[in-house]
C-alpha cells in the first residue's frame, strides 16, 4: 500500500520546512530584525507578482485546496517571507559576491519552482527556465538593492 501526500498539503509542508531551516540557521535577534524586510520583499512582492501573473494568465499557484481564496494561495507569501529572511541574513555586503549570490539564488528559485511544477502545485505558462530565471533575478536584485538602501539609511 502506497501512502501519498495530498497535493494541497505540499504548501504547508514546504512552508514548515523553510520555517525549520530558518530557525536552525538564523539567530532569533536576526530573524526579528529581518522580518520586516522579508514581509516587504517576500510576501508583498510575491502577492503582487501572483496578482499580475493571474491577471495576465502567465501562471501561478494551483491545487492549494482550502489553503487559499480565489487565485491566491495563503502559504507561498509566508514561505517567501521566511526565505527572504535567510536571503538577507546570508547576503554578502556590497561586493562581487553579492552578484554571484543573487544569480545563484535566482537559479535555485527557478529550479525549485520547476519542482513545484512537477508536483502540480505551480504552473508557468511563459516557459519553465528563461522567464522564471529572469523574473527571480529581477526580483532578487531589487530586493537586495532595496535592503541595502533601507539598511544604510537607518544605520546613519
Amino acid at each position: 500500500m502506497e501512502l501519498q501526500l495530498p497535493v494541497y498539503l505540499i504548501y504547508p509542508v514546504y512552508t514548515a520546512v523553510i520555517a525549520l531551516a530558518l530557525i536552525l540557521v538564523v539567530p532569533r535577534p536576526e530573524i526579528k530584525r529581518l522580518l520586516i524586510y522579508g514581509i516587504i520583499f517576500g510576501a508583498i512582492i510575491n502577492a503582487v507578482l501572483m496578482a499580475v501573473h493571474s491577471s495576465l494568465d502567465l501562471g501561478g499557484h494551483i491545487n492549494y485546496g482550502s489553503f487559499g481564496l480565489g487565485n491566491f494561495s495563503f502559504f507561498p507569501p509566508i514561505a517567501w517571507t521566511l526565505w527572504f529572511i535567510m536571503f538577507f541574513y546570508f547576503l554578502p555586503e556590497h561586493s562581487i559576491l553579492t552578484a554571484v549570490y543573487i544569480v545563484s539564488a535566482a537559479a535555485y528559485a527557478m529550479f525549485f519552482s520547476n519542482v513545484l511544477v512537477n508536483l502540480e502545485v505551480f504552473v508557468w505558462k511563459a516557459g519553465r527556465v528563461i522567464y522564471p530565471f529572469f523574473l527571480y533575478l529581477i526580483w532578487f536584485t531589487i530586493a537586495a538593492w532595496g535592503y541595502f538602501r533601507i539598511k544604510d539609511k537607518f544605520q546613519q
